[in-house]
């Protein structure tokens, strides 16, 4: 008997690590698959000859002819297995809906100011549950959801459930079962960060520290195909790393973060102006926007040439300042040459594409990881 679900067990495996690859590799032939995964022709034919059964893969056209017959090209099939990434913020909630195709169906936004009251994770349950029942064209999403991931910015210890501690939102000691309060659908929760570095790394591969600017800074470290949390679930807290010794105070009660230098806060002049008006007036070449970025470039330089001194890996820029750098990296190379003098160019240097609701698009996809790894036979149902 052991052997026997030792069998089935491999199967389930086999066909998990089937359907990743499709997934990452957005269009292969059965043939790749079999080269790239080392299984037998008939290995790969049955999986995927189960997955297009049940609705998750399909053939999507053909490969040019090698002399032969065509390959078939697979891919995963869109509208299939949708879910849904909820961010929650001190001021707003964001919410991301992606099929299993990783295609982004919708997003919205709403000013929701966090309160650790009951009303409140009411009324999150609310507003999700009614973005999950919207009517969509074409969908029936209650009939593929496969889930709810959040995204909360803290400290989250999984094991216990619990967020131990969140500067943005002002708590320590949350039990995570409150956010999903009111959500009848299957959850997940990750650090903020964590989730943003889902949406952004494409090469799974390739180990990768993900730098978070945004109103404050974050990160995550991916080494050997996975988020490292660190023994106390604090790793890649690069934003509460001192880089000016008895700098300025940052919001964690410590002088000289990188918070205070490289948050966008630190762009938006008298906490008034939006990053969108700061990037227009110094794409206008206002005097004041360019002393203050050139500025901000010099701190981020000394930041990035640090990462890339302790990790040696690539490293994305990512948040609402990494969307908005495309324009600007000249100058930004030009400033991390001073600090780096290891690295012949700078093209472990990557920038984000998501400028909004990365992290909700990111906590989406850890949830249909987590629907592919815990599936234990695929059904349509």
């Amino acid at each position: 008997m052991k052997a026997i679900g030792e069998g089935i067990e491999i199967k389930r495996l086999n066909r998990i690590r089937t359907i990743k690859y499709i997934l990452d590799a957005k269009k292969v032939s059965r043939q790749d698959i079999a080269a790239a995964l080392g299984f037998s022709m008939p290995t790969v034919l049955q999986n995927v000859a189960d997955l297009i059964d049940c609705g998750l893969v399909c053939e999507a056209g053909e490969y040019g002819s090698t002399g032969g017959r065509k390959a078939k090209a697979l891919s995963i099939c869109e509208g299939a297995r949708c879910a849904i990434g909820v961010e929650v913020t001190a001021h707003h909630l964001h919410m991301a809906l992606l099929d299993l195709s990783q295609r982004v169906l919708d997003i919205v936004s709403h000013r929701f100011p966090f309160r650790n009251t009951h009303e409140y994770y009411v009324k999150l349950g609310e507003l999700v549950q009614e973005f999950a029942q919207k009517d969509r064209p074409g969908m029936k999403n209650n009939d593929t959801l496969t889930g709810v991931g959040f995204s909360i910015p803290g400290i989250l210890d999984q094991n216990q459930g619990m967020l131990l501690q969140s500067y943005a939102l002002g708590v320590s000691n949350i039990n995570l079962g409150r956010f999903s309060y009111n959500v009848p659908y299957n959850t997940c929760f990750d650090n903020d960060a964590n989730n943003a570095a889902y949406a952004e790394i494409t090469d799974k591969q390739r180990n990768t520290i993900y730098l978070s600017l945004n109103d404050t800074v974050g990160g995550a470290t991916y080494i050997n195909g996975r988020i490292y949390q660190g023994d106390h679930y604090k790793s890649a807290e690069f934003g509460h790393m001192i880089i000016v010794p008895n700098g300025k105070k940052c919001y964690c009660g410590k002088r000289g973060c990188l918070d205070s230098y490289c948050s966008a806060r630190t762009l938006k002049r008298n906490g008034e102006e939006t990053l969108e008006q700061f990037f227009d007036d110094l794409k206008k070449g206002v005097p004041e926007n360019k002393r203050i970025w050139d500025t901000y470039l010099e701190y981020l330089a000394l930041a990035v040439a640090n990462l890339r001194m302790a990790y040696d890996c690539d490293i994305i820029l990512g948040g609402n300042i990494g969307g908005n750098m495309e324009g600007h990296m000249h100058m930004f190379q030009e400033k991390l040459s001073k600090y780096n003098n290891f690295d012949y160019d700078a093209s472990y240097i990557h920038l984000g594409r998501h400028k909004r609701e990365c992290s909700a698009i990111g906590a989406a996809r850890l949830m249909q990881d987590r629907y592919i790894e815990k599936i234990e036979t695929f059904s349509a149902s």
